[in-house]
């Protein structure tokens, strides 16, 4: 395995794949890789600078003002909706745009979403869906990955988009330095004003203080006024209990877990180990909600939600 293969897994997540990596770098450094995934590397622990510098650096992009990418494309629907749906798919690496596009033209609730929150995603292939689709975006990035792209969350709507915003998650990865952010944006639906946030948490394998602190800012960032607020994305949550934490840590924020019970979202080596891929939201009550294990244009499904408007 060549080190940007490794750095390709620690940043796309996978919780069987960082646990073959974890296994592999303790065979070869022993413990000074425990070391480094329970908490923040410490560049004075002997042999763990080294370490780090084994595996390419992420470049981050840490003015909170950008890069921004933002595109009015859509004609919004005449009527006010009594619902929307809600879509939330990391399509890894931006890498399968067509069989995305296709998938949203034909995938039952799919054609109907009114608001599409996708992740991993670099500026070119948000624009080529969004284009697609008839629908409006906005889209920062968090870093730049090893192919030279960039790798952030968008978030796509029939309804206008305002009021965008990068919100950076606290802490890094504990070896590339990876930061973590949302991206966050006003959708107005018919006369309703729903914020939302697209959001890609560190992966498990990251010390669980900093994965509750990223949840946390993510919470603190909506103020206590919001009526009607959607928060979805990769949540990189690799057991049940890490999914209950989750949603126990938003329901005390008034945050209902409108996908709970999905199932899990997401396969590596064709194993299918939990749902890492969630959708939480406030002022609204869930109709229905689903995953779509026969959308294979990512190594996560597109995980949805119906919404009713309260």
């Amino acid at each position: 395995m060549n080190l940007l293969s490794m750095r390709k897994i620690l940043a796309a997540g996978g919780f069987v794949a960082l646990a073959a990596l974890s296994l592999a770098l303790l065979t070869k450094y022993g413990s000074t890789v425990a070391q480094a995934v329970d908490r923040e590397p410490d560049a004075d622990v002997p042999g763990e600078a080294s370490l780090m510098a084994l595996l390419p650096q992420t470049e981050n992009y840490d003015d909170p003002e950008g890069p921004l990418f933002m595109e009015q494309l859509a004609t919004p629907p005449a009527e006010t909706p009594a619902e929307l749906v809600v879509v939330t798919y990391n399509l890894r690496y931006g890498e399968e745009v067509a069989a995305a596009i296709s998938a949203y033209r034909q995938e039952t609730p799919l054609p109907v979403a009114d608001i599409v929150l996708l992740q991993e995603m670099d500026e070119h292939s948000v624009d080529t869906i969004a284009r697609a689709l008839g629908m409006n975006y906005v889209y920062y990035p968090a870093s730049v990955a090893e192919d030279g792209d960039n790798f952030g969350n968008a978030i796509l709507s029939r309804w206008p988009i305002s009021d965008p915003a990068k919100l950076i998650l606290p802490g890094l990865h504990p070896l590339t330095g990876q930061q973590r952010i949302a991206t966050r944006a006003v959708v107005t639906a018919g006369g309703q004003d729903v914020l939302t946030y697209s959001t890609h948490i560190e992966v498990a394998a990251s010390p669980g203080s900093l994965r509750r602190e990223q949840f946390a800012a993510i919470l603190d960032d909506i103020p206590d006024d919001a009526t009607h607020v959607i928060v979805g994305g990769d949540f990189n949550t690799a057991t049940s209990w890490g999914v209950d934490s989750l949603a126990e840590q938003f329901a005390a924020a008034d945050m209902e877990h409108s996908t709970a019970g999905v199932g899990p979202t997401f396969t590596r080596f064709g194993l299918r180990p939990s749902a890492t891929d969630h959708i939480f939201a406030r002022g609204f009550e869930t109709v229905d909600a689903g995953v779509l294990i026969e959308v294979t244009a990512s190594d996560h499904y597109p995980v949805w939600a119906r919404l009713a408007i309260k």
